[in-house]
């Protein structure tokens, strides 16, 4: 009985890491235009070192985070189909 729990807890650990870490293996539908410069099936983090225009043409969300590296809190958001300036040393998840 105690091996069939241990391994029930192990599968159930498992499948709830599975489920907690963000998909950001899997790229977006559509693209993002930074600056002009298109990018295809954008996934995971984007550097924004200057004051920028980003156009999100994807299937989800764009988060601007308020420090590089998609660190530190979400300032803002932006749905597909909207384009917004983003200030410099920002970065922009997407996943």
């Amino acid at each position: 009985m105690r091996h069939i729990s241990s391994t029930l807890a192990t599968v159930a650990a498992a499948g709830v890491l599975a489920l907690a870490v963000p998909g950001s293996a899997y790229a977006t539908n559509g693209f993002i235009v930074i600056d002009g410069i298109v990018h295809t099936r954008p996934s995971g983090c984007i550097e924004i070192p200057q004051l920028s225009s980003v156009f999100n043409v994807t299937d989800v969300p764009a988060l601007v985070h308020n420090v590089p590296g998609c660190a530190g809190g979400v300032v803002q958001i932006i749905p597909p189909g909207l384009a917004v300036q983003v200030p410099g040393t920002h970065s922009i998840f997407l996943g």
